[in-house]
């Protein structure tokens, strides 16, 4: 992974490409208290301090990881929901700062959540509209540092994706 000095120090591991194999879900109840209540806290401290850019981004991870169990559970519905939410924070996040590439990469990661999720609920023009609107970032952060591996494999899986989808 590149050096950028914008890239939270966690961002490598909370938001991996989704062509890498997620931990198995041995528990995949929504009532499980850790999902649950890290959702819980986060809105909590993004309601008390609505301007920490770093709580907003901790309860879009949240959202995140209560759609990757909606996934898992078949409840795809629920999951596009959940990344919806997800996705709602981090264009704000990225519009706030166009040059953390962190906050970049989290949007782009997040289009490619929907349209995953859209293409397996049969939505092939969502998936497509999601998968382009994620290669156009990936596609401008991997102009900015053409040396990044994980820049370059996002866009590869994206250009994969697309191709499977046809135009």
């Amino acid at each position: 992974m590149g050096e950028d000095k914008h890239m939270p120090q966690e961002w490598g591991s909370a938001c991996p490409r989704p062509s890498q194999p997620k931990p198995p879900l041995s528990n995949t109840s929504l009532s499980s208290p850790t999902y649950r209540d890290g959702l819980d806290i986060a809105e909590r401290l993004t309601k008390s301090d609505p301007g920490n850019a770093g709580w907003q981004r901790d309860l879009s991870v949240s959202f995140e990881k209560i759609g990757d169990m909606q996934v898992a559970q078949g409840d795809l519905t629920a999951a596009l929901a959940s990344y919806r939410d997800s996705l709602a924070i981090f264009e704000r996040l990225a519009k706030s700062d166009p040059g953390n590439a962190g906050w970049q990469r989290d949007l782009s990661v997040s289009h490619m959540r929907i349209a995953d999720v859209a293409r397996k609920s049969g939505d092939a023009t969502t998936a497509r509209a999601e998968f382009a609107a994620a290669r156009e970032i990936s596609a401008r952060l991997a102009a900015l540092s053409p040396d990044n591996a994980d820049w370059k494999a996002d866009l590869a899986y994206i250009d994969e994706q697309l191709a499977g989808l046809g135009k």
